[in-house]
């Protein structure tokens, strides 16, 4: 019986035959010639569907087992065996770079985050990183594990949100801060998430249910911020 291939980040669909692979689509922009040539690969491989996800993904649903290597080398990408099934990602709004309410340049500030971190080694719970680029939030960085919200003067930083049957709203744990400032203490906080979700009391664990289990202390003392 078929089931999900982690190492292609390739999940099962409900023929029990085909599967949905995901292409990466930060903030959910998508120029003309990757359009084209992602509706090339489509048709060429027989998808049935494609769709832009919830994380900013673009998945093509319906592909063949023995096709799944080839259509990620049309496409020209990698699979990410740590992001199937939304256990990792990273999800961005615009910022400035087209909304005139954006305070900073999210879309490059995101890149940065996913490729020094996205997939973090041997994490096994579920992180979900928002950027947003001004209060309005779109991309919900409140209910997020990691929430980071750019302004002028800095970025905020909220963690511990989730959305699900419990919603928690993250928690403000600094302000004010500069771009490598943010890379530093997104790394010691999934270092220090990475750690506590694997200890057999908060094994796999979401963030916030971390941090009313053990209380915020922890984490503000692992990131130098106690």
């Amino acid at each position: 019986m078929k089931d999900d291939i982690p190492s292609k980040a390739a999940i099962l669909q409900r023929d029990g035959e085909t599967y949905a692979i995901m292409a990466p689509l930060l903030g959910g922009v998508l120029d003309l010639e990757t359009a084209k040539r992602v509706a090339a690969v489509a048709e060429q491989y027989g998808a049935k569907t494609l769709k832009i996800t919830g994380a900013q993904r673009l998945g093509l649903i319906g592909i063949r087992e023995e096709h799944l290597d080839q259509v990620y080398d049309a496409l020209g990408v990698k699979p990410k065996p740590g992001a199937h099934l939304c256990q990792q990602y990273v999800k961005v709004c615009p910022g400035n770079t087209f909304c005139t309410r954006g305070q900073r340049d999210t879309i490059s500030f995101a890149k940065r985050l996913v490729e020094e971190f996205h997939p973090f080694p041997k994490i096994t719970a579920k992180v979900k990183i928002g950027v947003a680029g001004c209060f309005n939030s779109c991309v919900e960085p409140a209910i997020k594990d990691i929430g980071l919200i750019g302004l002028k003067n800095g970025w905020i930083v909220m963690v511990g949100g989730a959305g699900g049957k419990e919603p928690m709203l993250g928690e403000v744990i600094a302000k004010g801060l500069s771009d490598d400032q943010i890379m530093e203490l997104v790394e010691k906080l999934l270092k220090y998430y990475r750690a506590a979700s694997g200890r057999p009391q908060t094994r796999n664990l979401r963030l916030g249910v971390i941090m009313q289990k053990t209380g915020k202390e922890p984490l503000l003392r692992a990131c130098g911020l106690a």
